[in-house]
């Protein structure tokens, strides 16, 4: 099988996964809960019972032939449209991108679009986990190198502490310690070198207190700045991006350099390596284009693996910094039951992990030719 046979073959496979998602997020919002629950974003305190009766009825979760919004609530039979017709009504607004209104404490106030709600606030989380990937790679990889160059000898110790300390440290912790250590203890003129919250600050030590504005391309503060080409509005939003994104990556970099540590052992006791040595080639050479390549298809299933933890630990690190994505958005949504949110947070959260997985799986026939689909 060719490549983009693979690719298509998995694009279609990854359609079926998302669609049987879909029924299981929709039968756990909307199934288990009382039909009344997605009224919520749509009613208000003057609605009378005749009027939420007929949203309910315009919505497609109350029969036409129901006599009262009160018959509704109590789902009296013949009041409450089955539960898969509810499903074919709700897919065929979601194929269509109306995935209704969102009605989350202190975000939304029931007038905004659950689409415009989650996407004012998914490139800050998104901004938020590549930053934390890119640390991963940066920090992770170098270690596990290092610390494989270096068998049993002091980097290795030091690098396998780091890796060992970082794996195991909960992430909600080291960033409660960078928080008092760096914005509490450590402080100039009265404040803290780091901001203590918030996607972009200018109240720190190291911040800039004037950086001007920048234009909104992407919503991501720093992808802003940097594309605006102002580096002051940039260095700020890089310093509030510092913590949140070391919290995020810290479990990661312990995970990946211990992988890439064991891979590149054991390539650098096989029989090629000993070959390449013979020929006289440089060590520089032998650990990075002859090592390192063949130890690294073991590293992208895990940054695989990891892309998708990443994500998911976002919403930890986004409360302990106040970071507004919507990671922390999907936590109040969860509290406050707005099932319209949650969908669509769940569904998209899910075609990220199956596209990375898609895109790792690809990388394998790049990095190693001898790979056939």
């Amino acid at each position: 099988m060719k490549l983009y046979e693979y690719a298509i073959r998995r694009l279609l496979l990854m359609v079926v996964v998302l669609f049987l998602l879909s029924l299981v997020i929709f039968y756990l919002t909307r199934g288990l809960l009382p039909p009344t629950t997605s009224l919520a974003p749509y009613i208000t305190p003057k609605m009378n019972d005749i009027s939420k009766l007929e949203l309910a009825q315009s919505l497609g979760v109350a029969t036409p032939s129901c006599p009262s919004f009160t018959a509704f609530s109590n789902s009296q039979a013949g009041c409450v449209v089955p539960l898969w017709g509810q499903y074919l009504g709700w897919l065929k607004n979601v194929i269509t991108g109306n995935w209704g209104y969102s009605l989350l404490p202190g975000i939304s106030g029931g007038t905004q679009t659950t689409w415009s709600v989650f996407f004012d606030r998914f490139p800050l989380t998104a901004e938020l986990a590549v930053a934390g990937a890119g640390l991963t790679v940066l920090i992770g990889i170098p270690l596990g190198i290092i610390s494989a160059t270096h068998n049993n000898k002091l980097p290795d110790h030091i690098s396998r502490v780091v890796s060992l300390g970082g794996y195991s440290v909960p992430q909600y912790w080291f960033g409660a310690v960078l928080q008092i250590v760096l914005v509490l203890y450590i402080r100039f003129n009265g404040l803290g070198l780091f901001p203590a919250n918030g996607a972009f600050a200018t109240s720190c030590a190291i911040c800039i207190a004037d950086p001007g504005t920048a234009s909104l391309y992407t919503g991501a503060p720093l992808f802003d700045g940097i594309l605006s080409v102002n580096p002051a509005y940039t260095w700020d939003a890089f310093v509030a991006l510092a913590l949140p994104a070391l919290t995020l990556a810290i479990t990661s970099i312990g995970a990946l350099t211990r992988i890439v540590r064991s891979s590149m052992v054991d390539a650098l006791k096989q029989d090629y390596i000993l070959l390449a040595r013979s020929k006289g080639l440089r060590e520089r050479v032998v650990v990075y284009r002859h090592a390192l390549r063949n130890a690294l298809l073991p590293a992208v299933t895990i940054a695989g693996l990891l892309a998708a933890l990443l994500l998911g630990g976002a919403i930890v690190i986004e409360i302990v910094f106040t970071w507004p994505g919507v990671g922390s958005a999907s936590l109040i949504a969860a509290n406050s039951l707005d099932i319209n949110f949650l969908e669509l947070y769940v569904l998209v959260t899910a075609l990220i992990i199956v596209a990375t997985n898609l895109i790792v799986d690809l990388l394998y026939a790049k990095l190693d030719p001898r790979i056939r689909y």
